[in-house]
């Protein structure tokens, strides 16, 4: 047997990993009482021991901290579980970090919880740049748009709420009209400038309302929630008479282009959120073979022509 001359207490204060001990309980509103924290917490949080003590680890959670991860965590408190997550939690000067946090029920003698103990390490770093690189794999490289694949993990999203609860959205599919020829005339590095300018102007238009996404070479798909074929109708007009507007100069000279736009709303017999883009396209075709620069709004199996709005220019 092993002789130690040490306090496992002083370890456990000068561990590089967070640890934090509340009571047991109450696991709902305000949450159990911290009766220890170490150092390590105290570094990362700016919480002295004094001023946590006494105190819910709560307190270190915020707006962003998520809330499913919360409920996660509650229900394994109220069913006296081991539990471990990752969770985002704030220090006492409002600054994020990330925790991988495992929290371990403890017992008495006679097997009942008492307390439980948080083990908790910083991975801001590595998560931080976790989320980057789940960012860029989201974004199209040119534009800086949403690409095709965040697109459809977002109509799915937004399908998957009117299916649940009834919330409306309408999509519109754009097109740069004769895309093909400003490349051919003005080169490829112009045509580049062309798709950046008018991804430019769709986010102005739409970022504070919807989500713009880059979903081919010329094509962008735009989903609005909450809003109308007819109202997502105007704002698409809107929008095509800004980049008619727009003059963007190249080293081999100004360029104009102008956009077709099919818009559609979901609608009740869909069950599959590819239906309202199919009617989208649809819509899209018919501005096309009806001249191009122009928008429609498909509507209960017809397509209205050329919605207007007063001209302004972002």
């Amino acid at each position: 047997m092993h002789n130690f001359n040490f306090d496992f207490k002083d370890v456990i204060e000068e561990a590089g990993d967070i640890v934090v001990i509340t009571k047991a309980f109450p696991y709902d509103f305000p949450g159990p009482e911290i009766v220890y924290v170490n150092k390590a917490f105290s570094d990362l949080t700016g919480y002295s021991y004094e001023e946590a003590v006494g105190r819910s680890p709560r307190m270190l959670q915020g707006e962003d901290t998520d809330p499913e991860t919360k409920k996660i965590i509650r229900e394994a408190l109220a069913n006296q579980h081991a539990v471990r997550v990752t969770v985002r939690n704030y220090s006492k000067q409002g600054v994020g970090y990330w925790l991988e946090m495992s929290i371990l029920p403890l017992r008495d003698e006679h097997g009942k919880v008492t307390h439980f103990a948080a083990i908790e390490r910083d991975i801001t770093e590595s998560k931080e740049r976790q989320i980057e690189l789940d960012e860029m794999s989201r974004r199209d490289s040119l534009s800086g748009l949403l690409n095709r694949r965040a697109f459809d993990e977002i109509l799915e999203h937004a399908q998957s709420n009117f299916d649940e609860g009834g919330e409306i959205f309408s999509v519109i599919a754009m097109d740069i009209d004769h895309f093909k020829a400003v490349n051919d005339q003005y080169g490829h590095h112009s045509g580049d400038k062309v798709i950046r300018r008018v991804a430019d102007i769709c986010s102005k238009v739409f970022n504070k309302v919807g989500s713009v996404a880059r979903t081919g070479g010329e094509e962008f798909s735009i989903l609005v929630p909450r809003k109308t074929a007819n109202e997502v109708g105007l704002m698409a007009e809107h929008l095509r008479r800004n980049i008619e507007a727009s003059v963007i100069p190249t080293k081999t000279g100004s360029v104009k282009v102008t956009v077709s736009i099919g818009v559609s709303q979901v609608e009740t017999i869909d069950t599959k959120s590819l239906e309202v883009m199919v009617r989208a396209d649809t819509a899209l075709y018919s501005a096309k073979h009806s001249g191009r620069n122009q928008v429609c709004v498909y509507q209960q199996g017809s397509e209205v022509f050329n919605t207007l709005l007063p001209d302004t220019v972002v």
